[in-house]
């Protein structure tokens, strides 16, 4: 099968952001199928160059990033890009993409932040929003995926949305729900054990749990995040913000306990900063020390004890179902994941290896729950990560659903 696959790694090449659309193009590979991996700039000055942390028109620094990282891993994978505005068009003609785009089995637009007109010849569209009421308010992704009138399928993270427990609109769309793909892999400890597949440089699936690296006794519960992302915003009267707003919440949450907890930020100004250091928060410069490469953030996040994490103020708020695309590279890893609660429990199975909290108190007994079982806790989530979240099970389960469904993914007639 041939599948075009749309995304956000070249105009926002940092570590954590490019993975979680890389596990996508990967794993697709890694199923068998032909990928092209194809961005558009979308907006002017949609560029960020991760060296100079400066906002472009042109994305050379991510074109650069992004291609080594294909060569790094043998991915045959064409990588195309569409500057708007000049009409310019890296890594084919013009004419060899709307002929690739018309001639594939199914375009993906993961996270909904790229439209060409081109999209509208491809036989099947997809949509995978990422960003569950951002995008339903057309605050994010919405904005420039085209109207979801297009898309034969509309998949999002927000699990529970059409729900009765959660409040995001669903605008008269049916949104499938769909988990963030990891290719458990890329989070195996490579110094001890373990053979590179000779198809694309990975480590091959041959590990044992008991042949993982057990992280050290002091090492720190630990996430790496975006303080503010794009920002709060008001929809309909109502209030929906960022990380931020319940990272506050958590805030002396270190004074509860010996554990170590890290927090690996970017985005945070100097007097969260210091809020944070004076609560007893470990802060760590992801923009500078973690989000420079894939190896840097994979080593910090395996050099962890686990996850502790708030989630958006808004994903909670809404009972959205969202699980995060960061969180199942813990999992992979054998970490146990401390996650807010955003309705995840509603589908998800909790208590080992991944455990939800809403409260600071709430998340000091997910800390000790973890710490009085470790090695238990790490099975589990090894065990939900390829159980559930793996390439194996999530990509051919969203390939099915987006074949199966012959309807628009908006209107009337979209059964419910």
């Amino acid at each position: 099968m041939k599948i075009v696959v749309c995304g956000y790694m070249v105009r926002y090449p940092v570590a954590g952001n490019i993975l979680a659309y890389f596990q996508y193009v990967l794993g697709l590979h890694l199923l068998g199928h032909k990928v092209i991996y194809l961005e558009e700039s979308g907006w002017p000055y949609s560029c960020y160059d991760p060296v100079s942390q400066q906002w472009l028109d042109y994305p050379r620094a991510g074109l650069g990033i992004v291609r080594r990282l294909f060569d790094d891993y043998h991915l045959p994978v064409p990588l195309c890009y569409v500057d708007r505005s000049t009409g310019r068009v890296e890594g084919m003609s013009r004419e060899a993409l709307e002929e690739e785009i018309a001639t594939a089995d199914l375009l993906l637009n993961v996270g909904g932040v790229c439209w060409l007109p081109e999209f509208a010849s491809c036989p099947r569209l997809a949509l995978v929003d990422m960003d569950p009421l951002f995008t339903q308010v057309g605050e994010f992704g919405a904005k420039l995926s085209g109207s979801y009138d297009v898309y034969d399928t509309c998949f999002s993270y927000g699990a529970n949305i059409g729900q009765p427990q959660c409040t995001i609109p669903a605008g008269g769309v049916r949104w499938l729900p769909a988990v963030p793909p990891v290719v458990p892999e890329l989070w195996e400890n490579r110094s001890e054990c373990g053979v590179r597949s000779a198809e694309c440089g990975i480590v091959a699936p041959l590990i044992p749990h008991s042949a993982l690296r057990t992280p050290h006794s002091n090492a720190p519960f630990t996430t790496v995040a975006h303080w503010n992302a794009y920002g709060r915003i008001t929809h309909d009267g109502e209030y929906y913000g960022q990380k931020s707003d319940e990272f506050l919440h958590l805030l002396h949450l270190p004074s509860l306990t010996a554990q170590p907890l890290e927090l690996a930020l970017s985005g945070a100004d100097d007097a969260v900063l210091d809020e944070l250091h004076a609560a007893g928060w470990s802060v760590r410069d992801a923009e500078t020390e973690i989000n420079r490469s894939i190896t840097t953030y994979r080593d910090y996040i395996l050099r962890s004890r686990g996850e502790l994490s708030a989630a958006k103020h808004a994903y909670v708020r809404t009972r959205s179902g969202w699980f995060s695309d960061r969180s199942v590279c813990y999992l992979a890893a054998g970490l146990p994941v401390i996650l807010q609660e955003t309705g995840y429990s509603d589908w998800l199975p909790t208590g080992g290896g991944l455990l939800p909290f809403s409260t600071a108190e709430e998340a000091l007994s997910c800390i000790e729950r973890v710490n009085s079982d470790y090695e238990a806790h790490r099975r589990a989530a090894r065990a939900l990560a390829y159980e559930l979240f793996s390439y194996r099970v999530a990509l051919p389960r969203l390939l099915e659903e987006a074949f199966a469904s012959g309807y628009p993914a908006s209107g009337a007639e979209a059964p419910q």
